[in-house]
């Protein structure tokens, strides 16, 4: 049987050791800190947006630039490449791990994963803090813009933008935004 470990850390030293294969997401910085405001319900004051920057530090944005420098068998995707486009997901996976996914289940996959899927299946949750155990989809996991890209651009005022593209310059310059 295969085993997949969902986290937002860096791989334990077992997982190190084994060298794993490794699937990495990531996402502009700007639309996570938005996104997860969002979440909170919390209004995007300068404050706010700190508490949130350390928040996607703890948990994410560290390990990933970690993983970045230390581990080499992982494959990295691209939120706003695979944004409404599974077959980007099915290609890469199946170059990745040498694999054929059937039409059936990408077919299942794509029916399953849909924005309006799981918006319906988080609505019974009040908040961030349900979940479900087996998804790990939270309450208020999906934002009222369903996960678009480029939604910090009507939320945060434009200084706030200004700051935020200068806090995450090197990332976003690396993984081509903007």
């Amino acid at each position: 049987s295969n085993l997949i470990i969902k986290t937002h850390n860096f791989p334990s030293k077992w997982q190190c050791i084994q060298r794993l294969p490794i699937v990495c997401t990531y996402r502009d910085p700007l639309d996570v800190i938005c996104s997860s405001i969002k979440r909170n319900e919390e209004k995007p004051t300068r404050e706010v947006i700190e508490k949130h920057i350390h928040t996607l530090k703890m948990f994410g944005y560290d390990d990933f630039l970690k993983l970045e420098n230390k581990y080499n068998n992982k494959i990295n995707l691209k939120y706003e490449n695979f944004y409404n486009n599974y077959n980007y997901i099915f290609n890469k996976l199946e170059d990745y791990f040498k694999i054929k996914i059937s039409e059936k289940s990408k077919n299942v996959i794509n029916e399953k994963f849909s924005v309006k899927k799981i918006k319906k299946e988080i609505s019974k949750f009040k908040d961030f803090d349900e979940f479900d155990n087996i998804s790990h989809f939270h309450g208020l996991h999906i934002s009222d813009n369903n996960g678009q890209t480029k939604s910090y651009l009507s939320f945060f005022q434009s200084k706030d933008i200004d700051f935020l593209k200068l806090k995450y310059k090197s990332f976003r310059e690396k993984y081509l935004y903007d």
